[in-house]
């Protein structure tokens, strides 16, 4: 009885032997199809037995075919890598190429930049010179001009000349009173930043422009005058261009009269500096300026100017 259970136990180990060939057969046929239809594009026409056939004794069927399926994604890694490499070759030639362009523009801008602004500085020239010119046609047409200033409003219009001609005959007792003859003489408008209360100027047109200059010289140095006359300023008439122009040399101005230096005014409009028994003549603020500097002078107020256009630097270098 002992012996045929003997051969059932040495019959089992027989039948799993032959299931594990079986299941056996059945993945390396799987694997070699599979390994077949992945890699027989690239592998030179190769079968998959020569390929099973190929694989070292012993290792695992599966190793292979992992093998084969990392190589086939490391193709397809590489192959997009180049892809995407070229591209963005093609994106920066694009980008360089069109840098290039950018780059020749500017520099044809820079250069019609360059080009008008030496063009506006003769312009400004040219103008400035046209300007000064018309501003002293307008002053010469205005030099026999008297404005005076503090005159009451209680002085009605049909006095005005019976007024003036006594405070002129008060300056100019020596003048024949014939000679103090005045082609106009009328009340003008005040300007808005005026106080209300303040009085209008009176305009007045002398005949004789020598006349008129002794009374301007007068009026800085007469002195006792009637109460009556004592508020009343004298101003030459000069056009508004010409105030403006004068405006520019407010710094320059104060300067001097803080370092106690003499000046006057010309025509057209300059100033006219007197200063260690030399005179020189400032046509502009800027050269009024320059002029102090030279002097060691503090200058009072604000020195900055506005700053013309300048040109363009070409800081680029054009692409080959």
């Amino acid at each position: 009885m002992s012996q045929p259970k003997t051969r059932r136990h040495q019959d089992k180990p027989d039948k799993m032997s032959f299931f594990a060939q079986k299941k056996g057969a059945a993945l390396a046929k799987q694997a070699d199809t599979a390994g077949h239809q992945d890699g027989a594009d690239h592998s030179g026409g190769s079968s998959p037995r020569s390929e099973a056939d190929s694989l070292h004794d012993g290792e695992p069927l599966t190793a292979a075919f992992l093998k084969r399926a990392l190589d086939e994604q490391s193709r397809r890694l590489v192959a997009t890598w180049q892809s995407s490499v070229a591209e963005l070759k093609r994106d920066l030639q694009d980008i360089g190429s069109r840098t290039t362009h950018v780059e020749a523009k500017m520099e044809d801008l820079v250069d019609a930049h360059n080009a008008s602004t030496e063009h506006l500085k003769s312009l400004t020239d040219q103008i400035q010179k046209c300007e000064a010119k018309l501003m002293d046609l307008e002053d010469r047409s205005r030099r026999s001009n008297i404005r005076l200033r503090g005159i009451p409003e209680t002085v009605l219009p049909a006095d005005l000349p019976s007024y003036v001609h006594s405070f002129f005959k008060l300056l100019t007792p020596e003048i024949p009173t014939d000679m103090l003859l005045l082609d106009r003489l009328h009340r003008v408008p005040k300007p808005q930043h005026i106080a209300t209360s303040l009085p209008r100027d009176v305009l007045l047109k002398a005949h004789y422009f020598h006349v008129k200059d002794l009374l301007m010289r007068r009026s800085r140095t007469v002195k006792d005058l009637p109460a009556e006359y004592t508020s009343i300023k004298m101003f030459s008439d000069l056009s508004a261009a010409t105030l403006k122009q004068r405006k520019t040399f407010q710094q320059v101005t104060e300067t001097l009269r803080a370092n106690r230096i003499l000046y006057r005014w010309g025509f057209p409009v300059r100033l006219i500096v007197s200063r260690n028994g030399t005179t020189t003549a400032v046509q502009t603020a800027e050269e009024g300026i320059h002029l102090l500097h030279q002097w060691n002078l503090t200058i009072i107020g604000d020195t900055q100017a506005p700053k013309p256009p300048r040109q363009v630097v070409k800081d680029w270098h054009i692409a080959d």
